[in-house]
């Protein structure tokens, strides 16, 4: 384990509710490196990536990143994906599930060949309204400024040659910054100087408050595109069929507020109406309340004047906007003015 992995790895029981905030007023550190690469380049380069996610990338441009979803035989999703495009032959892949590595590994043709990139690659997020602030000084050129929601350029921080992505893991504007693993610890330790460090535990509860799915957990029922609210993000209208549930967001009592809950692996996924499957949560203080992801049926909750959790962890269950907190997305898209001060709007 690197220097900046352990330091990561260390705080994650550090207050996460106190790291949040700090990410949601200012700006957080994150250390990403747990995520697999691969590159995947060739003639048939976009042809293999489009049938593992079934999404067309062939019209992305270079500079673009693309989200996908890559889902199972019976179209249950297993993962999501970011596809960055490089040129018109060279894409990378970015995945927290080491199998879509393997899968695609296993796929390189002669007219597309994939490598595992994983080893020898950083990725770094800085996350929050000061995002740009922080690392815009640092860098030898403004380009950033500029820089639209999922896209990315090639720029020097703090004289390391990084490739930067405009995303919003958390919810928050910001970027993400992949880098070779013989810069990452001097990188690391720049961005640390002036940018606090929060751990993966901040992070997940950011997601969930920004509605934003958890691969380990949201993923782990068997879930269509669909069941998820993200069937915009799969093209092939009628592959998946018709949904029997609906992810939603929730806020709810506890008799003990969780940090950060996830549904027991051995809880069974058999829903009925009027019942809430939870299967992330934790204590908001910005719902000031317990506030978490789950699923209910039929697929429209509105239907449901009130839910129960069969298995007992959570009381008061009220559906709430997903996202909870900017059901426009107004934050995550919204950019910075000429004094790098966040603008309220996209």
């Amino acid at each position: 384990m690197t220097g900046f992995a352990l330091e990561a790895w260390r705080r994650q029981a550090v207050c996460p509710e106190r790291q949040a905030e700090q990410c949601r007023t200012g700006v957080a550190l994150f250390d990403f490196s747990f995520m697999s690469v691969v590159r995947v380049t060739g003639p048939d380069a976009a042809s293999l990536i489009s049938s593992y996610a079934r999404r067309d990338i062939s019209g992305m441009s270079a500079g673009g990143i693309r989200y996908c979803l890559h889902a199972d035989p019976e179209h249950h999703v297993r993962s999501d994906l970011t596809v960055w495009k490089i040129d018109d032959q060279t894409f990378e892949v970015m995945s927290g599930e080491e199998v879509d590595v393997k899968s695609l590994v296993a796929q390189s043709t002669s007219g597309a060949t994939v490598e595992d990139i994983s080893a020898r690659t950083a990725i770094f997020a800085v996350q929050g309204p000061l995002s740009l602030a922080r690392i815009l000084p640092a860098c030898e050129e403004r380009s950033l400024e500029r820089l639209r929601y999922f896209s990315f350029c090639d720029v020097k921080i703090h004289g390391v040659s990084a490739r930067i992505g405009r995303l919003g893991y958390t919810g928050e504007r910001g970027f993400e910054l992949v880098v070779n693993i013989d810069d990452s610890q001097y990188l690391w330790d720049a961005l640390s100087q002036n940018i606090d460090v929060a751990g993966f535990a901040a992070a997940d509860v950011l997601r969930i408050e920004a509605g934003f799915s958890l691969f380990c957990n949201e993923f782990s029922v068997g879930a269509t595109a669909q069941e998820l609210g993200m069937g915009r993000f799969v093209d092939g209208p009628g592959e998946s069929p018709e949904a029997s549930m609906s992810l939603v967001c929730f806020s709810a009592t506890a008799k003990q507020n969780p940090v950060l809950w996830q549904r027991p692996p051995d809880a069974k996924a058999n829903l009925r109406q009027g019942e809430l499957l939870a299967t992330s949560a934790c204590f908001s203080s910005l719902a000031g309340s317990v506030l978490g992801l789950g699923y209910v049926t039929p697929a429209d909750p509105k239907s449901m004047p009130s839910l129960i959790d069969p298995l007992g962890y959570f009381e008061d269950i009220t559906i709430r906007p997903r996202p909870f907190f900017d059901p426009e997305k107004k934050i995550v898209l919204g950019g910075w003015d000429q004094q790098l001060n966040p603008l309220s709007s996209a």
